[in-house]
Formats: C-alpha cells, sequence, structure tokens
C-alpha cells in the first residue's frame, strides 16, 4: 500500500472513530466558509472533511507536465502570431485575432493560468487550459485553514509532513514582475475588473484584501466603470497601472468593441493588462489540437513532446473535414459517430462544465444530435480520459459519509511556473463547481523522515 493509500485509510478511520462529529460541527464548517468568503455565489464551497492528497513524487510529476504543456501552448501562441491562419485554425474571432497581435510588453501569453487535469498513480492528463485568469486561487489555503478545525486534521498533521501552497502569495509576486517586465516602476496600483454579479466575486474581495495587505493599492471594478484619459486607464479616480483582467474577453467583446477604455489604453500601452488579449489563443480548447497534431511537433522540444504524449489527449476542432487519429487519416465527422464511446464534444470557448456532451452516456440518437450542435456552431471532440472515482467523507447539514466522488487536480501556474492546486469533487464525470460540484483542500504528503 502507497505512502497516500496508508494516510487516506488513516485518516477516515479517525473520523470513523469521532461520535462528535455532528450537525453542529458541520453547520460550523459551513458558517466559517461563509464568513471567510469561500462560498461560490451563496453556496459554500467545501463539501469534504478530508483534503485531497498526493505524494511528493506525483506532485512533482504533475508540476513538471503542467510546465511543459504550457509551455508547448506558450510556442502555439507565438506560431499564431506569425500566422492569422493559425488563429483561424483554432477559432480565434477577427477582433480577437486582431488584439492578439498587440504586443503586450512582456514574455508570456499567459501570466496567470491553471491547468485542469486527473491524476491517477503516475498516469496525469489535461483536458483544458484555462489561461484567462482562473478562479479559486485563494480557494484551497483558505480550506485547508477550515480544515484544521476539525481534531482528525489537527492529529494527523502532527503524523505526517505536509507541504501546502499560497497561489494568492504567488499572483501578487506575478503581477509585480510582470508589471517591471512592462516598464513600470515602484509598486503599481492594481484593478481587479469583472461584472459586479458574478458568483465569485467574493474571491476579488480576499485578493484585494491581500495585496493592500502588502502595500499594494487595489480596487474592484467592473468594465462599465473604466475610462480612458490624459494617457491612463481610470476606475472613478483611481488610476490603473496593472489591470488585473478576470473578465473573459469573448464576454466582454460580446457588450463592447476596440473602443472601450480598457482595449484603448491597452492598445496605447497605457496599461499592463494581465493576462493580456493574446492569451485567448491558448484559451481556446482548439489549441490542443495543434497539440496533438503530427504535422507539428517540430514546433516543440523533445521533452514538451512526450508531455503531450504522455498528458494530452487527442482533439480536433470538430468540422466536416480529414484529419489524423494516431496516424490514421480518417473523414472526422464519420470517426466521431463511429467512436462514440470513446470522445466527447464540449465547445471551443466556454466555462462551467456547459454543453459537454459525454459519448459513453448518450445514445446514438443523442450523440447524433450533439454532433449537429456542434457543426453547427464552434465545438472540439476530444478522446475522453479514464476516470477513477475516489472516496471522499462527503458532509451537508446533518451527516457525513464516505462517498464515491470524481476529482480533478487543477495546478495553478503563474509565469509558467506552478503553485499549489484547486481541487473540484463532483459525484459526475463533469467535474466543475460551476455545474454543481464542490471542493476540498489540498497537502503533499512528503516523504516519511
Amino acid at each position: 500500500m502507497s505512502l497516500r493509500d496508508k494516510a487516506i485509510t488513516e485518516y477516515h478511520q479517525m473520523l470513523a472513530a469521532d461520535a462528535g462529529l455532528s450537525a453542529g460541527i458541520f453547520e460550523n464548517l459551513r458558517a466559517a466558509m461563509r464568513s471567510k468568503l469561500l462560498v461560490y455565489g451563496d453556496r459554500p464551497i467545501g463539501v469534504a472533511l478530508r483534503p485531497h492528497f498526493l505524494e511528493r513524487k506525483q506532485f512533482e510529476l504533475l508540476a513538471k507536465r503542467a510546465e511543459l504543456v504550457a509551455s508547448a501552448l506558450e510556442k502555439v501562441a507565438a506560431a499564431a502570431v506569425e500566422s492569422p491562419a493559425v488563429m483561424d485554425e483554432i477559432g480565434l474571432t477577427p477582433l480577437e485575432a486582431k488584439l492578439a497581435l498587440i504586443d503586450p510588453g512582456f514574455s508570456g501569453s499567459a501570466i496567470t493560468s491553471r491547468m485542469d487535469g486527473f491524476v491517477h498513480g503516475n498516469q496525469i492528463k489535461f483536458v483544458e487550459y484555462n489561461a484567462e485568469n482562473p478562479s479559486s486561487l485563494s480557494d484551497q489555503e483558505g480550506l485547508n485553514r477550515l480544515l484544521f478545525a476539525l481534531p482528525e486534521m489537527l492529529a494527523f498533521a502532527q503524523r505526517h509532513r505536509l507541504r501546502q501552497f499560497s497561489p494568492v502569495e504567488t499572483l501578487l509576486e506575478a503581477l509585480l514582475a510582470t508589471y517591471w517586465e512592462w516598464g513600470g516602476k515602484d509598486i503599481p496600483r492594481v484593478a481587479i475588473i469583472d461584472w459586479h454579479d458574478v458568483p465569485t466575486a467574493n474571491e476579488f474581495v480576499l485578493l484585494r484584501d491581500h495585496f493592500v495587505s502588502h502595500g499594494v493599492q487595489t480596487i474592484i471594478c467592473s468594465p462599465h466603470s473604466l475610462e480612458y484619459a490624459g494617457g491612463k486607464l481610470w476606475c472613478g479616480d483611481f488610476p490603473i497601472d496593472v489591470a488585473y483582467k478576470r473578465i473573459i474577453i469573448h464576454e466582454l467583446l460580446a457588450h463592447y468593441d476596440e473602443r472601450h477604455p480598457l482595449v484603448r489604453a491597452y492598445v496605447h500601452r497605457d496599461v499592463c493588462l494581465v493576462n493580456p488579449f493574446r492569451c485567448k489563443i491558448m484559451h481556446k480548447k482548439a489549441g490542443f489540437e495543434l497539440l496533438t497534431d503530427e504535422a507539428r511537433q517540430s514546433w516543440f522540444t523533445t521533452e514538451e513532446r512526450k508531455a503531450i504524449r504522455d498528458s494530452v489527449p487527442w482533439t480536433r476542432r470538430l468540422r466536416d473535414r480529414r484529419t489524423t487519429y494516431r496516424g490514421d487519416d480518417v473523414e472526422l465527422v464519420k470517426f466521431v459517430r463511429q467512436e462514440r464511446a470513446r470522445l466527447i464534444i464540449k465547445p471551443n470557448d466556454d466555462y462551467g462544465g456547459r454543453g459537454i456532451y459525454i459519448g459513453s452516456r448518450l445514445r446514438e440518437k443523442e450523440w447524433d444530435a450533439a454532433i449537429e450542435t456542434a457543426l453547427a456552431e464552434d465545438y472540439v471532440v476530444q478522446e475522453a480520459v479514464d476516470l477513477y472515482p475516489e472516496e471522499f467523507p462527503i458532509f451537508d447539514e446533518k451527516e457525513w459519509k464516505l462517498q464515491s466522488m470524481f476529482v480533478d487536480t487543477n495546478p495553478f501556474l503563474f509565469r509558467g511556473k506552478v503553485c499549489g492546486a484547486m481541487v473540484r469533487l463532483s459525484s459526475s464525470p463533469v467535474v466543475n463547481v460551476t455545474s454543481g460540484g464542490g471542493e476540498t483542500g489540498f497537502f503533499v504528503l512528503e516523504p516519511e523522515a
């Protein structure tokens, strides 16, 4: 039995032996989540009495693979900037492509990002790349603290060497380093920009408070509140040096065009925008096609190619065309119809688990309808990865019980380096908080001394 398996068994046995785990404790945990702003909308995000554990070797492999795949995607972005045809292949709109061509003033198309994936032993599979400033940066650190209210977690931490992370702290370091690379001086004034009514708004408060506590003036504002005047981007009377853009690009461009103050300030190099508009190239799910396309392998290093082979599932933008699958030439639509059981169809540019069709869970007619939807819109088809449910102690208002859950482990990257991870749990193979899943804490189990 591995160190991880032994640790999980030990933890569950301690929970089972605790007759004091009652509805009052569960309500205290949920109340603490609300008071600490660990909520998605009004819903507390934590659903488990145990954090997720990975052994050190597992986490090191996860981090290395994530960094290599992210590095390969940066090369995809660089190739797209050199060739507008590549942007068209990935599915950028004309305005997205136009904005992606603007030099952001610093290296890297994604300063903060998240690789969404699944870990089983030494098998690691990444299914999406969130290159547009991902959410939940504060969740795991906050949930870790709350779990220490349980005597089982305290006792466990005394017996085991645990490593945890601070993505929020690393985010601030990345913003500062990027601003200084951009040409900024001294300490920047930061604006966190998104719609006011998004369910992740509480996270912005936590980020703002952390930044301010470290001497960085920070404001939360919506795109409606921005003005561009005198060579400066403003939110009211607050001058903005760094725009930490949490709003999704296609949602911004659905409401505004290139005359919006944020876009104008960016075009004139009067604001440091993180992530820059160029990140959209990497955020589109069709970017994974270029990673897995045999004809593009010369773009990548030997290490990157190996990471792609091992961890990136075959992906194609779903169109009526011919392509390759494991070296064979195939008619794509015909192939997708025939291979329903091993494929997934999902939107090229959406989030929250919306619009995902899992072939193994659909009847033939349902799958055919999904293909027609995908052909009429902008979707990708991806080879499904094997998922391995894991038992977690899930609690509600009244009780807890061990429940089989799908778990994804999603490392955060800052300027290409991993720091920590978001861990989501769901009874559905679509593991996403927006679509009803929850989260738990995360620790790396260090080898016993």
